[in-house]
């Protein structure tokens, strides 16, 4: 197929004759015209309704080869909308190009309709595009990729990190208070790295109340957190004036096999001393 012939042909019949051509070289999916108009998309989404599910695969598959993301992006979110569902290498593989091209639009558009036609992507791409879109600011975005994939724990261990690490506190607060919510209510457990950024997204939005009620709901010492989250957890409710809770906390830590740092013995003894406590501040010296 040369150059000037591609250009000239419609993009319905250009796209038939690629695939009855059975191997479409990088140079002809190159030359394919962009998707400027609106007829343009609608024959390339009747193109794919006559093509089956492996046939949209190779499409893609090929597309992304020559170049042609946005085109194959296209390709895939017409496939997921006409039941016609790549398969999730060829997903994955046109995501992480996306990704790494910057191209967060398309990549959340083709995730979006991937998931939603019933795909499951590998859980570490889902990951890569939310962690992205937080550092970009696009919290709302990331969360609702993040309720749409049914994400596992190192997705929202990553998301949250993202978030924090982006100055998006407020977000990450509110996935947190979502994901205690969900153990609360008899869901999935988190694992040690998701228990730890979870306690610390609920502290530095200010939820140090249900920082707590997580820490009493995980009941089990593998879910003890770390000697520096501890910290974290008893400055909050120091700061707050309720030493009391913060004294709960730290008996809890240590009766679990914890090992509180130096910093937390100082804080709590300053916090006894300064309220006139003697005899608990000498208890803890």
């Amino acid at each position: 197929v040369s150059c000037m012939a591609t250009r000239a042909r419609p993009l319905l019949r250009l796209l038939r004759l690629l695939l009855t051509a059975g191997c479409p070289t990088a140079a002809a999916l190159a030359s394919l015209p962009p998707l400027e108009s609106a007829s343009h998309r609608a024959a390339l989404v009747s193109s794919v309704q006559r093509m089956a599910a492996p046939e949209v695969s190779a499409l893609v598959d090929d597309l992304r080869a020559a170049g042609r993301c946005g085109l194959a992006c296209e390709v895939l979110v017409a496939g997921c909308n006409n039941d016609q569902l790549p398969c999730a290498p060829t997903f994955d593989a046109l995501a992480a190009r996306l990704r790494r091209d910057g191209r967060l639009d398309e990549a959340s558009e083709a995730l979006t309709a991937f998931h939603r036609a019933g795909g499951v992507s590998n859980p570490s791409q889902s990951a890569a595009l939310m962690a992205a879109l937080a550092r970009e600011g696009r919290t709302m975005e990331a969360l609702s990729l993040h309720s749409l994939v049914r994400a596992d724990n190192r997705t929202s261990a990553m998301l949250l990190t993202a978030l924090l690490q982006a100055g998006e506190v407020a977000g990450a607060g509110r996935l947190a208070s979502e994901l205690g919510a969900s153990l609360r209510g008899g869901g999935a457990s988190p694992d040690l790295p998701l228990f730890n950024v979870m306690l610390q997204s609920l502290l530095r939005s200010g939820r140090a109340s249900e920082a707590s009620t997580l820490l009493s709901a995980s009941g089990s010492s593998r879910l003890r957190p770390s000697a520096r989250t501890l910290h974290t957890l008893l400055h909050s409710f120091v700061s707050a004036g309720e030493l009391p809770a913060a004294v709960e906390v730290f008996n809890s830590f240590c009766g679990g096999g914890g090992a509180p740092s130096a910093a937390s013995f100082n804080l709590l003894i300053g916090a006894f001393a300064r309220r006139g406590e003697r005899l608990n501040a000498e208890s803890l010296a």
